[in-house]
């Protein structure tokens, strides 16, 4: 079975790809990688990965110019852990008659390393955007591919760009320049330097916004260059993804499309919160120019905090319908993401869990205080990571609410661990589920276990897949059979759609009216009515 996590690589010749797989009843993080000959005698053979460490997420990246493949594992911190040369013929191979890419000899590459190393073969070296303790926003190096004992000693590595205020999110290789995308103050930004690190200028983005990089430094690895041209996608806040064509011999960024929905006539603004420890939690408030937040007005907070994935400024999508009609939805950059580094990764996730759900608290708070909204016209939601946050939200805070809706979201902490994926996603970011201590403090954020009697709930809808293997059905059926056992004058409804899973494989029609309907019911808890004609893109 094909696994979510990324395409296929393919040969510069097409002659095969690598991909990533499970088999049989293994759990989706327990991969395999294999190799797909198209011509001649077409087959599929299982790549031999040398001294594997643990189970784990596995991708294959292959040199532009064919010359070498990298195995990366782990999802959130990738590591380069072997490599194979593939212009490299061995006896066993040509007796055989196959290419050498089908079953090129595979050497243990950069291990023991704790860390994140991610990026793309360029010549002779290996250039990575490299996140660790002594680079926590990240810093492009490169690293000798001779396979000694050097490519796992970071003080080995020759530093290509040095560390900065920026978050480095990705390096691409085209032609004789790396293309470094970053993120500062959240916003992105794509420096251009030559192989040796010296700084040749900056991609002209066409605004304050996101370059579409995968979530995962694991994902962005895989991306093919083009030779001559970076190729990229950009949005922002209140215009939808456009592609874009950076020629690198003239300088200039040439749209290929327009966008297919925007904003119009909107403010961005740009706003800090104190969170309880004094940590400065960055978010953007987007609202049509007439609305004044001289008054109160209704309020959407969207959030994700975890995984060490950034929550970019982008499109909002269906939520455009919000801000339409009159409303403000607010953009938040919550500990647990990676939006200001590994260490904001950190300071939200495992011990320090409770952080990401008290930084949107925070936010919350400050509009309050600001004048911009009230409790009772404030309104959050959140998928996946970010259901678990609306979930906690409901339970922890529900005076700061009159809607919440968690979509797709995880809501008994303490069940998941019962199943091997729940369990690895717990153990990954939130607990360890062998720690009696350690489930002692799940339990104290679970939103399943915190429901009680005789409080006063915002109203709460629930939105889930019916065949979502992350963050199954159960979860929002058990949530709201113990939220409606409790009694509430306000209204909790679930909706679990037929043919639907985590959300990116969705169709489009199950898209918009899953989204329709759970925009229709916060607008309706916060008064609100829509717009006459509003453009949504999804």
């Amino acid at each position: 079975m094909d696994h979510w996590t990324c395409g296929v690589a393919w040969l510069p010749d097409s002659s095969g790809f690598y991909f990533s797989a499970i088999e049989g009843e293994a759990t989706a993080f327990d991969q395999k990688i294999f190799f797909h000959r198209r011509y001649d005698v077409a087959r599929t053979t299982e790549v031999e990965i040398p001294e594997p460490e643990a189970p784990d997420y596995r991708v294959v990246t292959v040199a532009p110019d064919g010359r070498y493949a990298i195995l990366l594992e782990g999802i959130p911190r990738p590591r380069p852990t072997a490599i194979a040369a593939l212009d490299e013929p061995g006896t066993v191979e040509e007796a055989r008659g196959e290419s050498p890419a089908e079953t090129p000899i595979w050497r243990p590459f950069v291990r023991g390393f704790d860390g994140s190393v991610a990026g793309h073969p360029v010549g002779d070296e290996y250039i990575a955007m490299v996140t660790d303790r002594w680079s926590p926003r990240g810093r492009v190096v490169g690293i000798s591919l001779d396979c000694s004992e050097s490519a796992s000693d970071p003080t080995e590595w020759r530093s290509v760009v040095p560390p900065s205020e920026a978050v480095i999110q990705s390096v691409q290789p085209v032609g004789n320049c790396l293309f470094v995308t970053e993120m500062v103050g959240t916003y992105a930004r794509i420096r251009i330097v030559s192989l040796d690190g010296e700084l040749l200028g900056e991609v002209p983005l066409p605004d304050r916004g996101a370059v579409g990089v995968p979530p995962f430094a694991m994902l962005g690895a895989v991306r093919r260059t083009h030779p001559t041209d970076l190729f990229l996608s950009f949005t922002s806040l209140t215009q939808s993804w456009v592609r874009y064509r950076y020629v690198i011999a003239t300088g200039e960024l040439e749209a290929l499309d327009q966008p297919a929905a925007t904003i119009e006539n909107a403010v961005v603004e740009d706003r800090w919160a104190t969170a309880s420890d004094g940590a400065q939690v960055p978010y953007h408030l987007v609202h049509r120019a007439d609305v004044s937040l001289s008054t109160v007005q209704p309020v959407l907070i969207s959030g994700y905090g975890g995984f060490n994935t950034p929550w970019v400024p982008q499109y909002p999508g269906p939520i455009a319908a919000f801000v339409e009609a009159g409303g403000v939805f607010v953009h938040t950059h919550l500990r647990g993401g990676s939006d200001l580094g590994f260490d904001w990764w950190q300071q939200g996730r495992m011990q320090q869990k409770q952080n990401s759900f008290n930084d949107v608290y925070a936010v919350a708070e400050d509009l309050i205080t600001s004048g911009v909204s009230t409790p009772e016209l404030m309104s959050l939601t959140g998928g996946s990571n970010g259901g678990l946050l609306a979930g906690a939200a409901i339970t922890q805070r529900p005076d700061l609410w009159r809607a919440v809706v968690p979509r797709v979201p995880l809501l008994d902490l303490l069940g998941a661990c019962r199943d091997a994926y729940g369990r690895m996603v717990i153990s990954q970011e939130y607990a360890d589920p062998e720690d009696p201590d350690e489930v002692r403090r799940l339990a104290g954020f679970s939103p399943y276990q915190l429901v009680r009697k005789s409080v006063r709930y915002p109203a709460v809808y629930v939105v889930a897949g019916a065949t979502d293997p992350r963050c199954p059905p159960w979860h929002a059926r058990k949530f709201v059979a113990r939220m409606l056992s409790v009694g509430g004058e306000r209204p909790v409804l679930l909706r679990i759609w037929d043919d639907s899973g985590h959300g990116a494989a969705n169709n489009r029609e199950i898209a918009i009216a899953s989204d329709t309907e759970w925009l229709a019911f916060v607008m309706r808890e916060l008064g609100m009515q829509p717009a006459s004609e509003v453009p949504l893109s999804c």
